[in-house]
């Protein structure tokens, strides 16, 4: 696999640090997750987390904080231990286990790894060349390093926010927490960089990224206009700057497009645009409407969009009536961008995503086999792949310490003793 021989010792919780050294697990780094039994990751639900009810029935189902579909999503390819860095063994074993690692990936506050006494400073001494990566909602440094952030507070400050929602609306999250996955591919590929900028020169290197700044690329353009106009963008729901039409559009719902008497489960949608004059003959053609192309509102792109909420209007009316996905495929064939919107399940089924791997099915201890969001893009010549399901909470604390540090069974167990280590919620809880 690309990353084999690449080992990172992570500290890294929720979504933002799990999904970017998720990266580097499903590229083949020994990717080793360090939690603590005090406060485990948000993305377990805790020590009060219950079973979710679509795996009630699932006999090997045992525990809540082991069966989060949150946690287990984005943890894939990771060997888990945990560790009490507040007490002094635990902080021993963190360090002693340093020398062995080429990446440190953590997302705390900025202020944490410092308070600790491992921030990049005090980890170069015990390893010169490594590389280490903190991700933070605003950065190590600058007014708002020390201000909590999370991706729905992120889509605001970064700008994404205020371009996302209909004309004469509010500004919109996306409701998906979009700058956590986006500010993980942007600290994957910088630990990369960083790595074969080690193999060139020998030399490690600190990486300080801000999930605000890697979100503002998302909206360059935008950006710029104000820059060079001072114009700030307004918001434009699903339409274009440039191309009308361009939206998304009711189908007949699913379960009704036949007229068989089938119960209406929920409303279906296409995606469709018209990007020339040319392709927008096209769509009047396949919608049986010459008129909308003698129609002088709609006689050009540009008048097309002077006139856009009426010439929305007809369109919606005319693929209200069809079947969202024969349409598609129609369109596509005419030459126009159209594609069926899908809800989740769908994506899941998707036969695309299934045939090439993306979607796959993965075997999990407790919460059996599932399907799971794998690797989406393929090598010519190393893998990516799904090599073991997320991990248990410190399911590999044994056998890591062990392996590594020689910490026999006896030793393994005096540490648990004293809360140390272990896979059982704290006595104190």
């Amino acid at each position: 696999m690309p990353l084999e021989g690449v080992r990172a010792l992570v500290l890294t919780h929720a979504w933002l640090g799990t999904f970017c050294t998720e990266l580097l697990g499903l590229n083949g780094a020994e990717v080793i997750q360090v939690e603590t039994r005090r406060r485990l990751d948000s993305w377990r639900g805790g020590w009060i987390a219950q079973v979710p009810p679509g795996l009630v029935d699932e006999a090997t189902a045992e525990h809540g904080w082991n069966t989060s579909f949150l946690y287990n999503a984005v943890n894939l390819n990771k060997r888990c231990i945990t560790l009490d860095l507040q007490t002094p063994e635990g902080m021993d074993i963190f360090k002693r286990l340093v020398p062995f690692a080429d990446v440190v990936a953590e997302n705390f506050s900025p202020r944490v790894m410092g308070n600790l006494g491992i921030d990049y400073e005090a980890l170069t001494q015990i390893r010169p060349d490594l590389v280490m990566i903190s991700l933070s909602a605003y950065g190590g440094s600058g007014p708002w390093r020390n201000t909590l952030g999370i991706g729905g507070t992120v889509e605001p400050t970064s700008g994404q926010s205020s371009l996302l929602g209909y004309r004469d609306s509010q500004p919109l999250n996306s409701g998906q927490m979009l700058p956590d996955p986006v500010g993980g591919y942007y600290g994957y590929g910088a630990i990369v960089t960083a790595l074969l900028h080690r193999v060139r020169t020998g030399e490690g290197q600190y990486i300080d990224l801000s999930m605000q700044e890697a979100n503002n690329t998302f909206i360059g353009d935008a950006q710029l206009e104000y820059e060079i106009t001072g114009n700030v963008r307004g918001r434009l729901g699903n339409r274009h700057l440039t191309f009308a039409p361009h939206g998304i559009y009711p189908a007949l719902p699913d379960g009704s497009d036949r007229g068989d008497g089938g119960d209406v489960a929920h409303g279906r949608w296409i995606a469709l645009a018209a990007e020339s004059d040319e392709q927008w003959a096209s769509l009047c053609s396949v919608a049986g409407r010459p008129d909308w192309r003698d129609d002088p509102r709609f006689a050009s792109n540009a008048a097309r969009k002077q006139h856009e909420d009426a010439l929305d209007e007809a369109v919606a009316g005319w693929t209200a009536g069809q079947d969202r996905d024969e349409l598609a495929a129609r369109l596509s064939a005419a030459g126009l961008p159209a594609a069926p919107v899908f809800d989740g399940d769908e994506v899941a089924a998707d036969g695309v995503f299934l045939e090439r791997g993306v979607i796959e099915d993965v075997t999990h201890p407790e919460v059996g086999t599932r399907l799971q969001v794998g690797v989406p893009y393929h090598y010519s010549r190393t893998p990516a792949r799904v090599t073991r399901p997320s991990p248990l909470v410190g399911e590999h604390s044994a056998e890591v310490l062990d392996e590594f540090l020689g910490i026999g069974a006896k030793e393994y167990q005096q540490l648990v003793e004293k809360g140390v280590t272990g896979t059982e919620p704290p006595d104190e809880l």
